[in-house]
């Protein structure tokens, strides 16, 4: 069996986009990935001189220490609750107040953060892990392994990655050995544990135990927006701003030097402000004017402009792609597939993605993991970017579809999500549905998830969020507080994506990926559209940023 699974685990390292963690290296595009270390070995960090830490900044002098960062925040924000919700913005501000037990580098390698180390029995199935030493939260108590179990057990119950790895546990399979010490074990030997625990959406943080034992599925309020990580929140106005400022009691780690959300965090920004500006110009004339420092995730239709000011730079994450979103389990129209399946064929993507920005920001793809990735299938294709509308209107006649109203919910302050509805919402009428597309922000939109009324919403996603099938949430069933999980269909792809974790051949890895992308073709849960880039224009002052995944502004620093 450990024979089987070191060749999958090599096999999982040539595919994967960047999910699996390894410590034999394979290149292939831009992105270099890392399988989990050899089982039977402690994984340490070897330290780095203290001369190579001090090249961060003159840790003595404060050479780079000081300011505040102002950014002009993506969405609205409800709340910090990665469990309760992923969305874009509650990720990237959380990384700056929590911290996980592994971290993504800049390579988006998973390496330890909060542990010091850990070791894997001989028979490959109990992982014991040890926290690193002086980790405190920002009440003031010290991290402890009664803190990190539940809130591990909590963030399993809502992450792909850790619904695969929970329900390979066996009974009973957490332990508290002592303080800063404990252990997980599963039923058989796994490959992709500590990439599992690094996934990088939902962030898996760690919380007091007093919140972490909230029921999954429950926002744990403002009042508990309590992490370990180099931030602290130091001011919420909902609608209006979120501060963080320097957590003056955090000690970095001192073995690796800082790399994205791995390795030694150094604030050296006093503080940062998330502002929410109501307008894409207001945004734009902030920045150039000097009162915001970074405009995160400006609308594509500013790009040329801002690449063209000398005192702007922009950077760019390119894996993301459009999707609207159904609530399989909904009491409206859309628990019909039919129906779903009306709407896919009906979708003309080209027309959709061009009311969100220039051509050259944005592309056709057909694929559920991206096109020019390994992982990379056009199974299906054919269900892709029909623009049929007749054909939708003939399916929707045949649906016993009643005239039901049809709830689709769009925000109105998301630039690279608002614009979508004005497309579709006449689309869906043109087929024959009755639409209803009520005026609501991003953080209300979110706050009505769980509500089991809605039938669709607008979205975007990224690479990194569902790299593969371990840590596809649609595959899953945990998306959207398990409103795919009825659906017979994702007992399919579940038991698909678990076959696919445990599958040793790489080509049968692909057919499964076929299987898989022509299952969500079928059911329909969620209409892909076209692959695209997201762009953050920020002031030339900003030093030491950029967006390998979501913006950061952990060891960036202030030059004015």
């Amino acid at each position: 069996m450990l024979t089987r699974l070191i060749l999958f685990t090599v096999l999982v390292c040539s595919l994967s986009i960047g999910f699996i963690a390894c410590s034999e290296e394979v290149e292939y595009d831009d992105t270099t990935v890392y399988l989990d270390p050899p089982e039977s070995e402690p994984a340490e960090v070897e330290p780095v001189s203290d001369s190579t830490l001090q090249s961060l900044g003159d840790m003595k002098t404060g050479d780079k220490f000081g300011g505040t960062l102002k950014v002009a925040a993506q969405a609205s924000l409800e709340t910090l609750d990665t469990s309760f919700s992923g969305a874009y913005v509650v990720t990237t501000i959380s990384a700056h107040v929590w911290e996980r037990l592994f971290e993504r580098d800049g390579g988006f390698n998973a390496k330890p953060q909060m542990v010091s180390g850990w070791e894997v029995d001989d028979a490959g199935t109990t992982y014991t892990f040890t926290l690193r030493d002086g980790m405190t939260f920002h009440d003031g108590s010290s991290v402890t392994s009664g803190d990190v179990i539940p809130s591990l057990k909590r963030m399993w119950e809502t992450t792909a990655a850790g619904d695969m790895l929970k329900g390979q546990m066996v009974e009973d399979g957490w332990k508290e050995i002592d303080d800063h010490t404990f252990s997980i074990t599963f039923q058989q030997p796994m490959g992709v544990v500590i990439s599992g625990m690094a996934a990088p959406w939902p962030l898996s943080n760690i919380w007091p135990e007093r919140v972490a034992n909230t029921p999954a599925q429950e926002d744990y309020g403002q009042e508990n927006a309590i992490g370990s990580g180099p931030y602290k929140v130091s001011e919420w106005v909902r609608g209006d701003k979120l501060v963080v400022e320097r957590f003056d009691a955090y000690v970095p780690r001192t073995d690796e030097v800082g790399s994205y959300l791995a390795g030694a965090k150094i604030a050296y920004i006093d503080k940062i402000e998330w502002l929410e500006i109501p307008s894409e110009e207001s945004k734009k004339a902030a920045l150039q004017t000097g009162e915001i420092d970074v405009w995160d995730g400006a609308g594509l239709d500013f790009f040329t402009e801002m690449v063209d000011d000398p005192n702007i730079d922009v950077a760019k994450y390119e894996k993301h792609f459009w999707t609207y979103d159904f609530n399989v389990t909904s009491t409206g129209p859309a628990s019909n597939k039919m129906i779903r399946q009306a709407l896919q064929a009906a979708t003309d993507i080209e027309e959709l993605a061009a009311s969100l920005g220039p051509s050259d920001l944005w592309s056709l793809c057909p694929s559920r993991y991206r096109c020019g990735t390994p992982l990379a299938s056009t199974v299906g294709e054919e269900y892709y970017n029909e623009k049929d509308v007749e054909k939708a209107k003939k399916m929707i006649a045949e649906s016993g579809y009643a005239g039901e109203t049809f709830l689709l919910m769009n925000p109105n302050d998301y630039a690279t999500i608002t614009p979508m509805g004005q497309v579709l919402k006449p689309l869906f009428e043109e087929v024959g549905l009755t639409v209803e597309m009520p005026s609501m922000d991003w953080a209300t939109l979110l706050s009505r998830l769980p509500d089991p009324d809605w039938d669709a919403i607008t979205d975007w996603w990224v690479q990194w969020a569902s790299p593969d099938p371990v840590a596809d949430p649609m595959l899953s069933g945990t998306l959207y507080f398990g409103n795919f999980g009825d659906d017979p269909e994702v007992e399919r792809t579940k038991a698909l994506r678990l076959e696919y974790a445990f599958e040793p051949d790489a080509a049968k890895q692909l057919e499964l990926i076929g299987e898989m992308q022509l299952a969500l073709y079928d059911s329909a849960p969620q209409v892909m559209l076209a692959q695209w880039a997201s762009i953050y224009p920020y002031s030339k002052v900003v030093k030491n940023f950029d967006v390998p995944v979501f913006p950061v502004y952990i060891n960036a620093w202030l030059d004015r």
